[in-house]
């Protein structure tokens, strides 16, 4: 009885450490996502050549189609089969996926993460779920959505704007004003002496 139960044990305990050919594939492919999008920041949104908006197109599309593969035979990856940065990894890629349904599908799933302490953040749940109302024509939750106009930080349309920093707090995330100022900060907009970027 005793040997039986180590032979059900062994697999269970094996199954549980890092696959750590499926986390090289993730930050790989979180690596070339940064990467043309540092290109398009480098050479100006705007004014970069439509070669590299192809490109980023064409990055974010594999990017996509690759990560529906790893996950044809399950739900979600967790932070024990991939760890936090493999998990973070693939929640960038379904970020700047241009698949909504995908998108839509994955966030039950990103919840349930975060709500479990499973390598998936407050914000990044927030991020998601606020690209996926603005892009069906809802006001979003919790501020995360904004355009740089005449060097300036617009928001796109919040529910209940006077709740929204009770919802971000509810993330874990810091005040709408605050994000502002990081954005004006990230951006060169206006300088910000009490912040600091890595």
């Amino acid at each position: 009885m005793r040997f039986f139960f180590l032979l059900l044990f062994i697999p269970s305990f094996v199954s549980a450490e890092i696959n750590l050919s499926m986390q090289a594939q993730l930050i790989e492919m979180a690596n070339q996502d940064q990467a043309i999008r540092k290109q398009l920041g480098d050479a100006g949104w705007d004014k970069a050549p439509k070669e590299l908006h192809a490109k980023l197109a064409s990055v974010d599309h594999q990017n996509t189609e690759k990560l529906k593969a790893m996950l044809s035979n399950r739900q979600w990856l967790t932070n024990a089969e991939v760890g936090n940065e493999g998990v973070g990894a693939a929640f960038l890629i379904i970020q700047h996926s241009s698949d909504t349904e995908f998108q839509e599908r994955m966030l039950p799933h990103l919840k349930r993460a975060y709500l479990n302490n499973e390598g998936v953040s407050g914000q990044q749940v927030a991020l998601l779920t606020d690209r996926i109302l603005i892009h069906k024509g809802q006001k979003q939750l919790y501020g995360t959505q904004a355009d740089i106009k005449n060097g300036e930080v617009i928001f796109m349309p919040i529910s209940q704007v006077d709740k929204v920093d009770e919802r971000r707090a509810e993330m874990n995330m810091p005040p709408l004003e605050f994000y502002r100022k990081l954005m004006e900060e990230m951006y060169g907009i206006k300088d910000h002496a009490e912040i600091e970027l890595n």
